[in-house]
């Protein structure tokens, strides 16, 4: 006898993932000084991918094998400033129009959850509606309100 989550039927066996935003923390990651995000980098906590499209911190590598990385602050000021000027928009994008970029390669999965508050079923490729409603709503109530 299976069960069921977000109206699909998980019989035992079935292995279940769901993406997580991750940590978190407290505050606006735009607040972050660019420095502990380059400690982050280079403790492996977070990846000079993530480092750019979660805190809005360019890194550059100088040298990887000797862990030589640097910041560029004028990227990373104008990056945050388009971060600060896009996020709240990207909360009422069309669920559909965000599935679209997915596929098209122009997001991953965490954009697709970070920055748009869309949930998507992996194996079934399916926006889940409600799941994305209640998602927003609390990004919206949790988040959103101590943006600058």
């Amino acid at each position: 006898m299976g069960c069921y989550f977000s109206g699909i039927e998980i019989e035992p066996g079935d292995i279940f993932t769901r993406p997580s935003a991750g940590g978190g923390g407290y505050r606006d990651p735009l607040e972050r000084e660019p420095e502990k995000v380059l400690e982050d980098v280079i403790d492996g906590y977070v990846s000079i991918e993530r480092a750019k499209k979660d805190y809005g911190v360019v890194i550059r590598v100088m040298d990887e094998e000797l862990g030589l990385y640097e910041i560029d602050y004028e990227e990373t000021r104008k990056l945050r400033e388009f971060i600060r000027s896009n996020r709240i928009g990207w909360l009422d994008e069309d669920p559909e129009k965000v599935k679209e970029m997915l596929l098209r390669g122009e997001l991953d999965y965490l954009d697709v959850i970070r920055r748009y508050g869309v949930i998507i079923d992996k194996r079934t490729g399916k926006v889940l509606y409600n799941t994305t409603k209640v998602y927003r709503e609390l990004l919206k109530i949790r988040a959103a309100e101590y943006w600058k």
